[in-house]
């Protein structure tokens, strides 16, 4: 019964893992600039490699993989962000500005640039 129960909960976190991958690229391609694709790209990347990990921790039980694995997820939660951000930031020091809506007007620091 036991491997049923696993079964089921690895599943259900692997399938949650695909849906935030496949947000996370709807996201992508739905979203104008790269500031806003950011986002999804980030979030939706991080969460499903996370949920799809946490279902292959449940499956290989208490063992020396799932304390890999673990390791896995921290590393993957703490450079995801920090990627995310210094790519922000070198596009924006290199002059990408952010998208506007046509007809609203930007920003004034924008026009300076």
């Amino acid at each position: 019964m036991t491997g049923v129960v696993t079964d089921i909960f690895t599943y259900i976190f692997c399938l949650t893992g695909i849906v935030f991958f496949f947000g996370g690229t709807i996201g992508i391609l739905r979203c104008p600039d790269l500031y806003s694709r950011l986002h999804p790209s980030t979030k939706g990347d991080t969460l499903g490699a996370c949920m799809i990990i946490f279902g292959l921790c449940i499956q290989s039980g208490a063992s020396l993989d799932t304390i890999k694995l673990l390791a896995i997820v921290f590393f993957l939660l703490l450079s995801s962000a920090t990627c995310g951000h210094a790519i922000g930031r070198s596009a924006f020091s290199c002059g990408v500005l952010p998208w506007h809506k046509e007809g609203v007007r930007p920003l004034p620091e924008e026009v300076e640039r």
